[in-house]
């Protein structure tokens, strides 16, 4: 999936990681995520991104021993702040916290002593704190800089593409990326835009957008067309996100070398959260099958109940895959 990152200058740098010391959220089908890890005492588990470590407080409680790893050095230093010190002594000692790309999870988990893992979860949906907190325009509802940068030492921002790149590379992006079926159209939109001004700010693209689908709408129902606006606002933010983070080669590549750290009977839990990252697990997984040594344990994803939805709306879109490493000897 990747060759369009890379062409952008987006392909990742290996970094070794800097080790902290781990803040607490409503973590998505939770129960399922800890039963499809089958977590017990003194075992090695790692959350790939850590958050609001949600996950990781659970898997502590149960005795396990964790490494967190987040890109966002603010997530870390939230969670620092306020969840590492809610544990006792003998809790603390069971974490560690890592900064680094879950992609280079081989290397991350290799130099924290966890090269040899009973499980890991990897939960790809934004943070409240990125969201609401971060500053970097990750949201469409505040007006703040086009950023979107997980990594702040990363390059490329998301108004770095919208001012550079040429409108069959930015097609490419929303078309692949979002699917948006007014692609084309909202790409002609900002190339107009940005001959004027360039575009900086969250509430300048959400704008260009709105324009776009009032012009191309053939509904006069403002309800419709006001959900129509806000899910392709949502779409177009999702693709320039992708992209700037390069996230689905990462997800790929993280998924191949984290199959090389488990032991037998370890396994991979993935929550997803729109179509373009469950088809990455999904075929990844399938890979990983076809070649022998693990096997899917979820034939379809497992989703959230009306339940977890009423009180977690972030769940409403999740998609749970799992999958266990085995020997031929089992």
């Amino acid at each position: 999936m990747g060759g369009v990152s890379e062409r952008f200058g987006l392909k990742d740098k290996i970094t070794m990681p800097m080790i902290l010391s781990s803040d607490y959220h409503q973590p998505v089908l939770l129960t399922q995520v800890l039963n499809a890890l089958q977590i017990e005492p003194g075992k090695k588990y790692i959350d790939a991104t850590l958050g609001g470590g949600g996950y990781t407080v659970e898997i502590i409680k149960k005795g396990g021993r964790v490494l967190g790893i987040d890109i966002d050095q603010a997530s870390l230093e939230h969670f620092q702040k306020n969840v590492l010190e809610k544990f006792n002594l003998e809790e603390k000692q069971r974490i560690k916290i890592v900064n680094g790309n879950f992609r280079q999870i081989d290397i991350l988990a290799n130099v924290s002593g966890f090269n040899a893992i009973d499980g890991v979860v990897f939960d790809l949906g934004m943070s409240t704190n990125q969201l609401e907190k971060s500053g970097r325009g990750f949201s469409y509802q505040r007006d703040e800089d086009l950023d979107m940068r997980m990594d702040i030492n990363s390059k490329i921002k998301a108004s770095d593409l919208l001012k550079n790149l040429n409108r069959e590379d930015l097609y490419e992006i929303f078309s692949k990326y979002s699917e948006e079926l007014n692609s084309r159209s909202i790409v002609e939109a900002i190339i107009r835009a940005r001959t004027i001004k360039k575009i900086n700010k969250v509430g300048e693209l959400v704008e260009i957008i709105r324009t776009v689908i009032i012009k191309e709408s053939k509904t006069k129902d403002m309800n419709i067309l006001n959900r129509n606006i806000q899910r392709t606002v949502a779409r177009i933010f999702q693709a320039l996100r992708i992209v700037v983070n390069n996230e689905l080669d990462n997800l790929k590549d993280a998924l191949q070398k984290v199959n090389k750290i488990l032991l037998p009977n370890g396994r991979i839990v993935v929550l997803s959260y729109h179509s373009l990252e469950d088809r990455e697990v999904k075929l990844s997984f399938r890979e990983m099958e076809r070649d022998g040594g693990f096997r899917i344990i979820t034939k379809s994803p497992i989703m959230a109940n009306y339940s977890e939805i009423k009180g977690n709306s972030k769940s409403r879109s999740a998609k749970l895959r799992i999958g266990e490493k085995y020997t031929y000897e089992q």
